[in-house]
C-alpha cells in the first residue's frame, strides 16, 4: 500500500532531522543482502549509537537539502542505499559500515558520506574506516607513557643488580 502525502512528509522531515543532528553519516549501497543480515548488522550498530536505515534515494536527497547538506544527490544510483548516522565520532560510524561492508563480499559497498554538514570523498570515509580505534588509541599512549618509567626504573636497578651480582661472587669463591 502506497504511502500517503503527509507520511511521506513525517518520514522526511524525521530523515532530515536525523541528518542534521548527526556529526557523521555513511551512506552505502547494497543488493541481495538477507534480512537476517541487516537486522544483525542493525542490533549491532544499536549498541554503539549508530541509526541504520534503509531509505530511497529519491527521499535521501531531499532531506539532505533540507537539512542544509549541500551537493549531496544519490538520485543516480542504481542500488539501494543505506544511511548510518549518529554516534560518538566520525570513524565509529565510518568504521561499522566499512566492517559491515567488508564482512558481505560484494553485497555491501561503502557510497559515501557526509562529515559536519560536508560531502567527503569516498577515500575520507576509508580512511577514517581504517583509523585505529579509540580504545588502541589510548593503549598506545599509555604503552608510550609507560615505557620512560620503565626504562627509568631499570637505570636505577642497574647499579643495584651489579653490586649484588658482585656480593654473590664474592660469595660463592
Amino acid at each position: 500500500m502506497p504511502k500517503t502525502r503527509a507520511q511521506k512528509e513525517i518520514e522526511l522531515t524525521k530523515l532530515s532531522q536525523s541528518l542534521s543532528e548527526s556529526k557523521a553519516t555513511v551512506a552505502a549501497e547494497f543488493s541481495g543482502l538477507l534480512m537476517s543480515d541487516l537486522t544483525s548488522f542493525r542490533q549491532k550498530a544499536g549498541k554503539q549509537g549508530v541509526k541504520f536505515q534503509i531509505v530511497k534515494n529519491t527521499l535521501l536527497s531531499k532531506a539532505a537539502e533540507e537539512a542544509g547538506i549541500k551537493d549531496w544527490d544519490v538520485r543516480k544510483v542504481n542500488r539501494q542505499l543505506a544511511i548510518a548516522t549518529g554516534g560518538q565520532d566520525e570513524v565509529a560510524v565510518a568504521k561499522l559500515v566499512y566492517e559491515f561492508a567488508q564482512g558481505s563480499g560484494d553485497k555491501v559497498k561503502v557510497f559515501s558520506g557526509v562529515i559536519d554538514k560536508q560531502v567527503v570523498a569516498l577515500a575520507t570515509i576509508l580512511q577514517l574506516a581504517q583509523l585505529p580505534s579509540r580504545e588502541e588509541l589510548l593503549a598506545k599512549v599509555v604503552g608510550s607513557m609507560s615505557a620512560p618509567i620503565s626504562g627509568f626504573v631499570r637505570v636505577l636497578n642497574g647499579p643495584l643488580q651489579g653490586f649484588y651480582n658482585t656480593v654473590k661472587a664474592l660469595q660463592s669463591k
